[in-house]
């Protein structure tokens, strides 16, 4: 079960034009910044709240979120290297065609978020929950997606090759086209119909 982060229940706000790049954003709540494609080398955020900011096309160098939430927030093409993220919530944000190769997320909420073309190639999203989330035609090659949770989310066309789903509960997902090799459905929790889905992508015959 996904551990839920620990957010300051009353953060004091502060002013997104006060934020230098390399500062550390802690026990504070953020609104309506612009960082629509910026160069950042290091955005640290711990214990925060992120509201209605744009890093859409931003280029982040390297990225530490942890017991964050970020909300309408916009991340669509943001180049992220050496995104960690432990105990964060996304929640009504757009990450379209988000590129965050090796990633690194541990216990994240994904709700009503939008990650179309998003690239998480040999990444890692572990103990984490995507609920009404669009990841049609991502690319998660060897994504480490253990005990995620899927509920009506959309798969459609994603790229899962080499992925590991031990313990994914994939039952509320949209597999329809989905890339999956047979070796890594290997301990995945999937519902009757997904099985006979999985079974013609991976060209059994069924009689």
């Amino acid at each position: 079960m996904r551990t839920l982060p620990d957010v300051v229940a009353h953060p004091e706000e502060l002013d997104a034009g006060e934020i230098t790049d390399g500062q550390a954003v802690e026990d504070v709540r953020v609104t309506q910044g612009d960082f629509s494609a910026k160069a950042v080398r290091q955005l640290v955020i711990r214990r925060s709240v992120t509201e209605d900011v744009s890093f859409a096309q931003a280029h982040v160098q390297t990225a530490r979120l942890r017991d964050a939430r970020f909300v309408r927030c916009d991340l669509s093409n943001a180049v992220m290297r050496g995104l960690e993220a432990t105990r964060v919530e996304f929640v009504d944000c757009r990450l379209i065609g988000l590129n965050a190769v090796e990633c690194r997320l541990e216990d994240v909420l994904l709700e009503r978020c939008d990650l179309r073309y998003a690239q998480l190639k040999d990444g890692s999203a572990r103990r984490s929950d995507f609920v009404d989330t669009h990841l049609e035609e991502a690319d998660l090659r060897a994504v480490n997606l253990e005990n995620t949770r899927w509920t009506r989310s959309n798969l459609s066309r994603a790229d899962l090759t080499g992925a590991r789903l031990a313990g994914a509960d994939l039952r509320g997902a949209e597999i329809e086209g989905m890339i999956v090799g047979a070796a890594d459905l290997a301990g995945a929790i999937v519902s009757p119909s997904q099985a006979m889905e999985f079974a013609r992508l991976l060209g059994l015959i069924i009689r």
